[in-house]
């Protein structure tokens, strides 16, 4: 993860969006926490501000419902930006819009 950091924020990036696990299940989720952990210390290490982004809150800023899927969060990107993006491309969209949005970032 950190590598990931590392390679993808730009000098001039203004934080990080780190989706909460959505799962009730523990062990769905326990894989997570250590990916969660590497991506809050490199963004410390880097002085990268970051921010939890709960994902229903997040579905309901991309499509006004809490319980959107994927494909509703695709079209949700397709109204916004004109352009076609994957299922994991428009959840890290809306989570950057979310960002921005929000000023969460200053």
């Amino acid at each position: 993860m950190a590598g990931i950091i590392k390679l993808n924020a730009s000098p001039d990036c203004l934080g990080v969006c780190v989706e909460e696990p959505f799962s009730g299940q523990f062990s769905s989720v326990k894989a997570l926490f250590p990916m969660i952990g590497a991506v809050v210390l490199e963004c410390e290490a880097q002085g990268l501000p970051w921010s939890f982004i709960n994902l229903s809150k997040l579905k309901v800023h991309a499509t006004g419902k809490g319980n959107a899927k994927k494909p509703d969060m695709q079209a949700a990107a397709k109204a916004r930006w004109a352009v076609d993006l994957g299922e994991d491309e428009a959840d890290a969209a809306w989570a950057a819009a979310f960002a921005m949005d929000s000023n969460l970032f200053g």
